[in-house]
């Protein structure tokens, strides 16, 4: 595309980098928001509800050691309303102890003492009779006086008779469901493992917390180690007996032998219940169970820990930055399978790592990256788009319009968009125009002639192509290859002229198996940029040229043979000893004879110099005029004229054809000697010069004759025109010596010019190009 000026441009560059700059922006936006989300609680309800779909497709077996024994409704409808005195607590951890489990965690808060001392040194004697014993503690945050938070741990004796005190506090999220715990709760030096934590190092052997010292005052309470639960199941999913059948022996001491028991309330009104994501929101798990699937997860591995910031990070700007770059390199259809395939994939990878790779990796934060990057995306290309096609519609509608008194008129438009609308309507109807003018161009050639690609395959063919080629209609040439079409008109024809790649640029002559004769010629198709595009190959008949031709030369074979031999013989004739035609007689003959001669000679010289192949080389232009001036020296020398050189000292070399230059100088110089007075001078000199900005050289001859009047000049180079005789002398020629210099002159690509005047003489100055240097 070119500018009403003229200048051309280079076409969507201004475009491209509007592109790169808004997808820029876009994929700053866009991270800028994934990152936000990430490391906010903004989509944690979105997450949510992930995490609670994998956990459900998370629920399996439990694990076989766990046991709960469960203070429900019906112990409580047996035993008593809550809550129980000491001696409840003291009976079953005796049954217990007789059992043989390997642990037990007793999740009730004993943190009031009993009216009776009595009553909880009996409890803490139970505590040391069996398998080790953890009870719970808990922290009320914020504390009283101005503390961080006060410690609600078991009272004394109870607390120093347990095998070890954990805390068993839980994470609500914002939803109000308990999908989190933290391991380890801190205070400064000061650490307080979980109750389950204490329940899997029973399991496996490994050695058990040291008891935590009383917390320092004034420190904060930091909770670390954070973990998801892997839920089993439901509520009521872990075996469970109930706390009464256990007080009164009716459990088989086998049910709980080697087991992890948990005891602890599961019945109605006892307020230690909890969502969880397999509550559905209808069933709400107790808080025994809820540690039961607690110290599952530990038990079997499948802890899930929230992912690192900088995995989180990475995860949630993969899928985003892989859509960015496909905007970049694929088109748009690819780009919208590539989009929804990613969305698939971000929440496929959140729960492989969360169902294998034990990581909880969220993935609403790339989701929604990716729901905004599309259609942000999609509106800027789309803008850009725009606003880049009404750029180069305006810019096209301000060139200079080949057929605008073909263009129809409009009204004026009305908004933003009726004037894109109008200048694409105008767009087109100029492209559909030109088209119509390049087919109707092309139709009215007289040749045949032939638009392709770079490779070679037709793109437009005209009506005389189709009567060359035999075939209906242009149609039925598109998409067939060159070289097929060149070998149906001529087999023989040479491999370049149906390759481009062999010779770009050609002219050939192709002889068709009809006999008749083409010229053929390929010129290179050019787009907007000057880069080649395709191209144009015309089928010229030359049929008519080479007959005329071969005429040509039969006519010059009759002047230089036919009509030769009869003069030359009647020469002959007329110098042989005794003929007996008078002397004067015999002169006049011999004159005609002569004439005919130099008739026949000037034509033929002049058919050479129109019309056949020069022998081009490098000649210096000096050595030439020295040849002419001394092929003339027995008819200057004769009169008496004298012949002088200048300028020979600097060497002229000329691209030209010797034998034609030379006869060339001869004409002039003989010209000069015809109608030069006796005894006079001719002055033929070299001198530089210049020729359409090109160095060039001059050679100037010129005479002492009677001078050119500005009519005779005007018609001097005229065929069959020759300047009158002088002063009574004859000068025999037929005005075809001047006509000869002029033709050399030009197919040599140089210039012959005559400058004179009445009673002054001439001087003809004709101008050659120098040859390159280095040729």
């Amino acid at each position: 595309m070119s500018d009403p000026g003229g200048t051309a441009r280079p076409p969507g560059r201004s475009a491209r980098r509007r592109v790169i700059a808004e997808w820029a922006l876009v994929a700053l936006a866009a991270t800028a928001l994934v990152l936000f989300l990430c490391f906010s609680r903004v989509t944690d309800r979105a997450d949510n509800v992930v995490f609670d779909a994998l956990a459900t497709l998370g629920v399996r077996a439990p694990e076989p050691q766990i046991v709960i024994v469960a203070i429900d409704n019906r112990s409580l409808a047996e035993l008593g309303r809550w809550p129980w005195p000491r001696q409840r607590h003291e009976a079953l951890l005796e049954h217990l102890a007789k059992a043989g489990p390997r642990a037990v965690a007793y999740d009730v808060l004993l943190v009031e003492p009993d009216a009776d001392p009595a009553a909880d040194a009996a409890l803490a004697a139970a505590l040391r009779l069996g398998p080790p014993v953890f009870l719970p503690l808990t922290f009320e945050v914020p504390g009283r006086n101005g503390a961080a938070y006060d410690l609600v741990s078991p009272v004394e004796p109870i607390g120093s008779a347990a095998a070890g005190l954990g805390q068993v506090n839980v994470e609500f999220d914002a939803d109000g469901v308990i999908r989190r715990a933290y391991l380890l709760e801190r205070d400064g030096a000061q650490a307080w493992p979980h109750l389950m934590e204490f329940m899997r190092r029973a399991w496996t052997g490994e050695a058990l917390p040291a008891p935590a010292a009383r917390p320092a005052p004034g420190k904060a309470l930091v909770r670390e180690s954070p973990m998801l639960i892997s839920f089993a199941g439901p509520p009521g999913h872990f075996r469970t007996i109930s706390f009464v059948d256990v007080l009164r022996g009716e459990t088989p001491p086998e049910f709980l032998r080697d087991k992890l028991v948990l005891v602890g309330a599961t019945g109605d009104g006892l307020g230690d219940r909890y969502a969880t994501p397999l509550s559905h929101h209808t069933e709400i798990m107790s808080g025994v169970e809820l540690q039961a699937n607690l110290l599952d997860t530990l038990l079997t591995g499948r802890t899930v820990r929230p992912a690192q910031p900088w995995l989180l990070a990475a995860f949630s700007l993969a899928p985003l930055w892989l859509a960015l770059a496909g905007f970049l390199l694929f088109r748009p259809r690819l780009n919208l399978v590539m989009w929804a395939g990613l969305s698939v994939a971000a929440v496929a990878a959140s729960a492989l790592f969360h169902l294998h790779g034990r990581v909880w990796l969220p993935p609403t934060a790339a989701l929604a990256g990716l729901l905004l990057v599309y259609p942000l995306w999609s509106w800027r290309r789309l803008e850009a788009t725009s606003a880049y096609m009404f750029q180069e519609l305006q810019a096209f509608s301000r060139e200079p319009d080949l057929l605008s008194a073909l263009s129809r008129p409009r009204g004026p438009p009305t908004d933003v968009i009726d004037r894109q609308l109008v200048l694409m309507h105008s767009a087109i109807e100029r492209a559909r125009d030109l088209r119509r003018l390049v087919l109707d161009a092309l139709h009215g050639l007289p040749d045949a002639t032939l638009v392709t690609d770079l490779t070679g395959q037709v793109l437009i063919a005209n009506r005389e192509a189709e009567a060359l080629f035999h075939v209906r209609s242009a149609e039925d040439l598109t998409g067939r290859p060159l070289t097929g079409l060149i070998g149906l008109v001529a087999p023989d024809a040479p491999p370049e002229a149906a390759d481009p790649s062999l010779a770009p640029t050609l002219e050939i002559e192709l002889a068709a198996r009809d006999g008749r004769a083409f010229h053929l010629r390929r010129t290179a198709l050019s787009d907007e940029t000057g880069a080649t595009a395709g191209w144009i190959v015309r089928f010229t008949e030359i049929s008519a040229l080479k007959a005329a031709g071969r005429q040509r030369e039969r006519i010059l074979e009759l002047l230089t043979h036919d009509m030769r031999s009869p003069q030359v013989s009647i020469l002959t004739l007329l110098g042989a000893p005794g003929l007996g035609a008078p002397a004067d007689l015999a002169g006049r003959i011999a004159g005609y004879a002569r004439r005919t001669l130099a008739l026949a000679d000037n034509f033929v010289n002049l058919a050479r110099a129109e019309g056949d192949q020069y022998a081009i080389e490098p000649l210096d232009l000096g050595d030439v005029l020295v040849e002419a001036v001394d092929d003339l020296w027995p008819q200057s020398s004769a009169r008496g004229i004298e012949v002088v050189t200048s300028g020979l000292e600097g060497e002229y070399v000329v691209e030209a054809d010797r034998s034609l230059l030379t006869r060339a100088l001869i004409n002039l110089i003989d010209n000069a000697v015809k109608f030069s007075p006796e005894r006079s001078r001719i002055a033929c000199s070299l001198s530089p010069a210049a020729l359409a900005g090109r160095p060039a050289v001059a050679c100037a001859i010129s005479d002492q004759g009677p001078g050119l009047s500005a009519a005779q000049i005007g018609s001097l180079f005229q065929r069959f025109r020759r300047a009158a005789s002088q002063g009574g002398r004859r000068v025999d020629g037929v005005g075809l010596g001047l006509s000869f210099v002029q033709a050399v002159i030009e197919r040599h690509g140089g210039e012959i010019a005559c400058s004179s005047a009445p009673g002054e003489g001439a001087t003809f100055t004709l101008t050659l190009p120098l040859a390159p240097v280095g040729a």
